[in-house]
């Protein structure tokens, strides 16, 4: 009797094992661009000089990814000053947002080029 009941225990910790963390990792982006405490969102910088996309609602704790896709370099700069990034094709730039509010940012190359992060 005890050596089914382990096997069973067995079987169930292996099952949680390898749904958590497939469920963990889709959980990580949400195609609507909202984020939960813990995800990363991502913003990418596309052909155009253009963010796509270039208005993004996340949740507190979001870290939002610039990831530039573009063949020329690019900058994600806040129009606060609180961040200030320059990436050339192909990287890429993290930030966290830990308080509510509206972030407007923009390229201090291409002149046009802005883009927004909400948090709530």
């Amino acid at each position: 009797m005890k050596s089914s009941t382990a096997r069973i225990a067995v079987v169930a910790a292996t099952a949680i094992a390898l749904v958590v963390p497939a469920a963990a990792a889709e959980a990580q982006v949400d195609p609507r661009g909202v984020g939960s405490l813990g995800t990363v969102v991502r913003v990418r910088m596309v052909d155009g000089n253009r963010f796509r996309p270039p208005t993004l609602t996340v949740a507190r704790g979001t870290r939002v990814r610039w990831v530039n896709r573009d063949n020329v370099s690019h900058t994600t700069t806040s129009n606060t000053g609180i961040w200030d990034s320059t990436l050339s094709p192909g990287e890429r730039f993290v930030r966290r947002f830990r308080r509510a509010g509206e972030f407007d940012y923009r390229c201090t190359f291409h002149t046009g080029m802005s883009g927004r992060i909400v948090v709530t």
